[in-house]
């Protein structure tokens, strides 16, 4: 039987990378996101390229909602064996011009919610003694830009947790890391294309050693 990857927050870019590496990788890929129509259309390429992919509509920042979703995904699989969180708030608003219920808002989509996603797969880990959490950081966290000062706000605490939980769930075989993005992805990028991206998550995900891939 294949291994489960649930992509949360699945659409262009980085998430579709990761869904055709792992997925040409022998995983069935399970994808998450607010949109049917941006779901089916991911689903439906990723199946041309033989990818076994399924659509699941839910909204990271709605509990219930992902609680669905999750319940739906374990009627099919028996195993979450990985969880892919690429899931931000993406928003150029200098931080001078910030306010504390903007920052809050932001803040439940770019770290808090991962959080309603690990809660749902880790009784099943710990019981397996086995499972990954990956996490889509940004460079933001390690060097802010005042003019997307919330989402830098959020890489540094999504980077910050993630490391947390690294070093909490390691005694439980359980692996939890980040991929650190240091530039902006575009398809026509040096360096920063999805592709190239997705062969990070990759690469994490098989080393499991350290909680984070500085790319």
């Amino acid at each position: 039987m294949s291994k489960v990857i649930v992509i949360i927050g699945a659409g262009e870019g980085i998430s579709k990378a990761v869904a055709e590496k792992f997925g040409s990788n022998d995983f069935s890929v399970a994808l998450i996101s607010r949109r049917k129509e941006k779901l089916e259309k991911l689903q439906n390429e990723l199946t041309e390229k033989g990818i076994d992919a399924h659509a699941f509509v839910a909204d990271a920042g709605d509990v219930d909602s992902m609680k669905d979703a999750f319940d739906q995904i374990w009627e099919k699989w028996n195993f979450i064996d990985v969880i892919h969180y690429n899931v931000a708030k993406l928003k150029s608003v200098n931080i001078a011009n910030e306010t504390a219920d903007g920052l809050t808002r932001d803040f439940k989509i770019n770290v808090a919610s991962v959080m309603t996603a690990i809660n749902l797969v880790l009784p099943d880990m710990e019981k397996n003694q086995d499972g990954a959490i990956l996490i889509t950081g940004g460079g933001f966290a390690l060097e802010p830009n005042p003019d997307y000062g919330s989402l830098a706000i959020g890489k540094a605490g999504i980077r910050n947790l993630a490391n947390s939980l690294h070093l909490a769930l390691k005694p439980k075989n359980i692996f939890v890391g980040t991929v650190t993005v240091c530039g902006f992805v575009k398809d026509d990028a040096e360096k920063h294309t999805p592709k190239n991206i997705g062969e990070q998550f990759w690469n994490l995900y098989n080393s499991k050693s350290d909680f984070e891939i500085q790319y």
